[in-house]
């Protein structure tokens, strides 16, 4: 198993420090890391000094057409942007969101979840020489029968992909329906995971922050994962830009290092990787 963290001015500072080990930067992490996508010849800048030091883990395509549930994703999508994307950031596969807007209200969720599938499938089949291509699990019912496993499971066969498992998305999912977190997670497609992202929460009455540290539960659940299947990447998605519950977390900047951030980033991938290294075998 390989790690990943989302790349932050954080993460690379503690990789040339040599205090943290990873095999791929994630990338984007947050929002505003996508405005230097707007302008290819700028992330191509970026992305040759940091793929020198290790490979980028692209997470969608942006700026290209890559919402799974548009109807008009084909005739919409633009390969000149996507495989330069790809070339430029030596990704070894790409995970997709199902969809990156609510549901349609006017659409039958059956037609809905067809054009995820069929969409999933073309991209599939675009970059079949890729070693993966992953859709990442729910977390809120603003996507439907989408946040219930046993849909999604079907989701993830039909397409022909494999399953971005994201553990703390599960455990928003598992709250919507009022089901056990452990028993929501077992009841995805476990088999087909490639690719776990691996992140806090906080909960308080009525809504749940992600993204945060990682605490025990979250270890706990981890362990729990990776005693079940064998993905190839666990990614330490942490981090944040906002606080939007008020819980006081350390906030990522755009041009600064937070040396809070920094501090936390070392804890947990070094937790991580303690995790993975004694289920190496």
């Amino acid at each position: 198993m390989k790690i990943a963290c989302n790349y932050y001015l954080e993460t690379e500072e503690l990789f040339d420090e040599g205090r943290i080990h990873l095999d791929y930067f994630k990338y984007p992490a947050l929002g505003f890391q996508m405005e230097i996508m707007k302008d290819l010849d700028a992330f191509e800048g970026l992305c040759s000094r940091i793929a020198q030091k290790r490979p980028i883990l692209l997470h969608g395509l942006y700026p290209a057409p890559h919402d799974l549930s548009s109807a008009t994703l084909k005739e919409d999508f633009d390969d000149r942007i996507a495989d330069r994307l790809v070339e430029t950031t030596k990704t070894p596969g790409l995970s997709f969101h199902p969809a990156l807007s609510k549901k349609p209200e006017r659409v039958p969720f059956g037609a809905f979840f067809e054009t995820i599938v069929d969409n999933a499938r073309y991209i599939k089949e675009k970059y079949e020489y890729l070693e993966f291509v992953l859709i990442e699990n729910c977390d809120n019912v603003m996507w439907g029968e989408l946040i219930k496993p046993d849909v999604f499971s079907r989701l993830v066969h039909e397409s022909g992909c494999g399953l971005l498992l994201d553990i703390s998305h599960a455990f928003c999912a598992a709250k919507w329906l009022d089901m056990p977190f452990y028993e929501y997670m077992e009841k995805l497609p476990l088999d087909k995971t490639v690719e776990v992202h691996i992140n806090g929460w906080i909960e308080i009455p009525g809504a749940v922050m992600c993204h945060t540290m990682i605490h025990e539960e979250g270890y706990k659940a981890l362990e729990f994962v990776l005693d079940r299947c064998r993905p190839e990447i666990v990614t330490v998605e942490y981090g944040r830009d906002n606080d939007k519950i008020g819980a006081g977390i350390p906030l990522v900047l755009h041009t600064d290092i937070n040396e809070k951030i920094k501090e936390e980033i070392e804890i947990q991938m070094h937790r991580v990787w303690e995790i993975v290294k004694s289920r190496a075998n």
